[in-house]
């Protein structure tokens, strides 16, 4: 699915990092902080969970945007990711024009 994400939204213009699991993406993150203005995680990364990433790179920029996905999310983790500062979730499958126009929403709404 990634290769997926990303030419979609290569192709739509945006300039997308690719990390290939959640330590690769807090590193990316570091190197590139001023540069990414959405975050766009699955929750199911190996080495370490989209979450757990999500919140060392808010850590780092409150202000980060982040969108999770994932097939199934426990109603109880669900409320946590919520109350964590993450925008929203993006449930798998995904739909080429559900992901664009989140994408944008989430960047018009600075």
């Amino acid at each position: 699915m990634r290769g997926f994400l990303v030419a979609l939204l290569e192709q739509k213009g945006y300039r997308v990092l690719v990390a290939i699991d959640g330590e690769e993406a807090i590193e990316i993150h570091a190197a590139h902080a001023k540069e990414i203005d959405l975050v766009l995680s699955d929750v199911g990364l190996p080495r370490l969970d989209g979450w757990e990433a999500s919140k060392r790179m808010k850590e780092a920029n409150p202000d980060l945007r982040v969108f999770l996905a994932s097939g199934y999310l426990d109603p109880n983790l669900r409320s946590e990711i919520t109350k964590g500062g993450i925008r929203g979730f993006i449930e798998k499958p995904y739909r080429p024009n559900d992901i664009l126009t989140r994408v944008r929403e989430a960047l018009d709404s600075r």
